[in-house]
């Protein structure tokens, strides 16, 4: 598509790590439209349309993943049939409509239900920012008896989790964030798997009160479904216009919601 000299200078005026997006959006929405050559007035016409597109929600929610087993050497998990459930899960209860008689009006994007999984610990489908986040996570156990001591589970640990006492590694679990690596590397199996899910994460949303998700408990597979349908029944019981998990998490407390949904 051609664009005009005063089209492009206006384009430079945009942040560069988004200029590039919106370069492709607008070239899309006018292409739609049968334009071929972008002009001034066009492309701020574009704009207007497309910056009003972005603010509205076209679901009441969102699922989120990341590369997966098949493509990602770091990956603990494989979760892509678990995801497309809780899709399912999402679209049976309607948010959409509940959403709406919730705003009393059409759904703004800061509105959706967000889901994240990442299927390791780097994290990278932006999983603390999510209402309802599953991490990929894997807790090493260690058998003393089978240890040589030669460090290879020390050095490898990037969190520095793992010290020797003279009975064989210790693993500090508050550091440890279950990315398996040590297991990998232990060449007499001293270290094994001893749990292999997710760590369950709530509440986290962007936004003018920003909030990190926060740590609820760890799941097998079998698990998260059960637990995600309590977490939506009590998203729905107590959203009062439309709010984040987060801010009725802020409202109601911790403590208390950790105790209703795991009791």
């Amino acid at each position: 598509m051609e664009w005009e000299k005063e089209a492009e200078e206006y384009l430079k005026k945009i942040p560069f790590f988004i200029r590039g997006r919106v370069k492709k959006e607008v070239e899309n929405y006018l292409s739609s439209k049968g334009i071929e050559r972008v002009t001034l007035p066009e492309l701020l016409s574009a704009k207007e349309v497309l910056l009003k597109k972005m603010s509205q929600a076209e679901k009441g929610y969102e699922v989120t993943g990341c590369f997966g087993l098949d493509s990602c050497p770091n990956a603990i998990t494989s979760s892509e049939k678990l995801l497309k459930h809780l899709e399912e899960i999402l679209e049976a209860e309607k948010l959409e409509e509940f959403l709406k008689e919730k705003v009393k009006g059409p759904l703004k994007a800061h509105h959706k239900f967000k889901v994240a999984l990442s299927e390791c610990p780097n994290a990278c489908s932006q999983i603390h920012i999510a209402d309802f986040a599953l991490h990929g996570v894997i807790q090493p156990e260690i058998n003393p008896k089978a240890c040589s001591f030669c460090g290879s589970c020390s050095q490898v640990c990037e969190e520095e989790a793992i010290t020797f006492t003279e009975h064989g590694p210790f693993i500090e679990m508050e550091k440890c964030v279950g990315c398996g690596t040590c297991i990998k590397f232990c060449p007499e199996s001293a270290l094994y798997e001893g749990f292999r899910g997710y760590k369950i994460y709530l509440g986290g949303k962007l936004g003018r009160h920003p909030r990190l998700a926060t740590f609820l408990c760890y799941a097998k597979e079998e698990e998260v479904i059960p637990l995600f349908k309590k977490v939506l029944t009590f998203y729905k019981r107590h959203n009062q216009k439309g709010e984040r998990l987060g801010a009725i998490i802020q409202r109601i407390g911790w403590d208390k919601v950790k105790y209703l949904l795991l009791k």
